[in-house]
């Protein structure tokens, strides 16, 4: 979405009875004793907080985590939340509760002992424990007086970092226009926990306590055949595979020991199996596994292949693979690959087979494909045009709606190649035999440029995600796919990061870029989808001085989630 277009405005037309002004709530101190009434409550935060830290020696905001911290908001929100049920279930009766620097000790005591979030269901501290609770309602006004402590602790990393860096007006304007993103995010969230789950079953207060492991769906998906069927089919993925294990059967797996991660129907195992291993262990936490036991064994490889059930993690952690004393593992094959490459999150599961099993001694050890790259380009899109004339009917009111919904998420689609404006760039490459779990999540910058011939100024609706997959180790016959846009087409088709299509599209001129950096990583709640944050923005480049200079037109920032 566009910097400029703020859906949680609290001045939005259909937004203005849930405008909060501050004067009218009523902020209970953290360490309230009282019943909640409006005695014993304060008029501004400031004044709460002053009051736990002379009345009760409790200092809230040492407790919470840096304000520029990615997910203040949801810890500070767990923080409150821990804080009043904590003090709500203490004994009223007891003097120590009315003994208020004691009460404010209790608090702090109980944070030391209780540090390990980890170790807690954290999600039942998102339903408030106050109802209208002033804290969850000012939240930014809750960081804003962190950073405030901060710059007066000289503990302010982000200004910190900032004067290290030294960025342009243009950068810190980009920097700005992601935290405003983040802003809205953390206002959706408080939205949401005032919800009575009760009352609204379907309500993010619900979706929060029961999306923390998706596993259960994720597993559940692939005990479908048709999905089977659709990889199966998907000839390039398929075909690739075949190639490169048949074409480097000597070279790799010839009387070697092989792991198939996420078998499926055992195709891949079959595959090694046929190109002379000696020990091919499969395996697949979905049902679907029962199907590739009999295939294996209708195929008469059930004397070479051990098709085995349950998540790879936890056969690790029970040392359930048939390998023996100190056998290692020569090649590791799996098609673990999603929807902009790293969607679904199996590759981890591969990488921790890799770093239990892989023979690493003689260098033989390697996984297979070895390489994997991820892609950016710019394409147009003209699908809201079918609006205007629907069987001679005319249905422009859908285009707003329409228009929200492809902004809104980030989108699985079949991009024409045709409607590509710019250079597809490479943002990162990945040796699968060194990266770890931690590269998974990346930032990078990026400059796209428009294509010879795509015109002389041209709507940019959507940016395009994809990824190559390369099986190339040395002394070996090298085999490429590409999911790209002129590439032939795959079932993971192409991701796409929109625009607003409605008056946020930006243009590019020809003699301008677009430029920026593209933030990819597992989201929090639900580690199997990914969160897009884009930063962006569009100008020419003059050379001064043998110097390059930016002159910046407009900018804006997309967040999209694929799942």
């Amino acid at each position: 979405m566009n910097s400029n277009e703020d859906s949680w405005s609290s001045d939005s037309d259909n937004e203005n009875d849930d405008e909060i002004v501050e004067e009218d709530l009523h902020f209970y101190p953290i360490c309230c004793q009282k019943t909640f009434d409006v005695a014993a409550s304060f008029s501004t935060l400031a004044d709460a907080i002053e009051h736990d830290l002379v009345t009760n020696k409790f200092d809230v905001l040492e407790h919470l985590p840096p304000a520029s911290c990615n997910n203040f908001f949801e810890k500070a929100i767990i923080f409150i939340n821990k804080s009043r049920y904590f003090i709500s279930s203490l004994d009223k009766n007891n003097d120590d509760f009315l003994d208020e620097e004691h009460l404010g000790n209790r608090l702090t005591d109980y944070f030391k002992a209780n540090n390990d979030e980890t170790s807690e269901k954290k999600e039942q501290f998102f339903k408030p424990c106050l109802e209208d609770d002033a804290f969850l309602m000012c939240m930014d006004d809750l960081q804003d007086l962190m950073k405030q402590r901060e710059k007066e602790t000289g503990t302010d990393e982000e200004n910190t970092k900032i004067d290290e860096a030294n960025p342009t007006t243009n950068e810190l304007q980009m920097r700005i226009a992601a935290l405003e993103e983040k802003l809205k995010l953390a206002k959706a969230c408080i939205t949401s926990l005032t919800i009575d789950s009760s009352d609204h079953p379907t309500s993010a207060s619900v979706s929060k306590g029961t999306s923390q492991d998706n596993d259960t769906n994720y597993f559940g998906s692939y005990s479908h055949f048709s999905i089977h069927e659709t990889m199966l089919q998907d000839t390039v993925r398929t075909k690739s595979y075949q190639d490169a294990i048949s074409l480097n059967s000597m070279a790799l797996f010839k009387d070697q020991v092989v792991i198939d991660i996420g078998c499926g129907t055992g195709i891949l195992s079959l595959f090694a199996a046929k190109a002379g291993a000696k020990k091919v262990i499969a395996i697949d936490a979905s049902d679907v596994y029962k199907e590739a036991i009999n295939i294996v064994e209708l195929n008469g490889f059930s004397n070479v292949i051990t098709v085995l059930h349950g998540k790879v993690e936890d056969l690790i952690a029970q040392n359930k693979l048939p390998l023996e004393k100190k056998e290692k593992v020569n090649v590791i094959i799996s098609e673990w690959m999603g929807y902009a490459l790293f969607y679904e999150s199996m590759l981890p599961s591969v990488l921790a087979v890799r770093d239990s099993y892989m023979n690493k001694d003689d260098g033989i050890g390697t996984m297979f494909p070895n390489g994997c790259s991820i892609f950016l380009e710019g394409a147009s899109d003209s699908r809201l045009d079918y609006w205007d004339n629907v069987y001679e009917i005319n249905m422009t009111p859908m285009k707003p709606r329409a228009a929200r919904e492809l902004a809104q998420n980030a989108n699985v689609e079949m991009v024409d190649p045709e409607n590509v404006v710019t250079n597809r760039v490479l943002l990162k490459t990945w040796n699968l035999n060194a990266c770890r779990d931690e590269d998974l999540n990346f930032v990078v910058p990026f400059q796209l440029n428009l294509k010879e011939g795509s015109g002389d100024s041209v709507k940019l609706n959507k940016l395009v995600v994809s990824f190559d997959i390369a099986f190339n180790l040395p002394q070996t016959t090298p085999v490429y796919f590409s999911t790209g846009c002129q590439s032939k087409s795959t079932h993971w088709k192409q991701t796409t990061l929109w625009f607003n299509p409605i008056g946020g599209s930006p243009t590019i001129n020809r003699g301008e870029v677009m430029r920026g950096t593209l933030h990819m990583g597992r989201n929090t709640d639900k580690p199997r989808d990914i969160d897009f944050l884009v930063m962006w923005e569009i100008g020419s480049l003059h050379s001064k001085e043998n110097k390059d200079i930016f002159i910046r037109r407009c900018d804006g920032t997309i967040v999209n989630n694929l799942k």
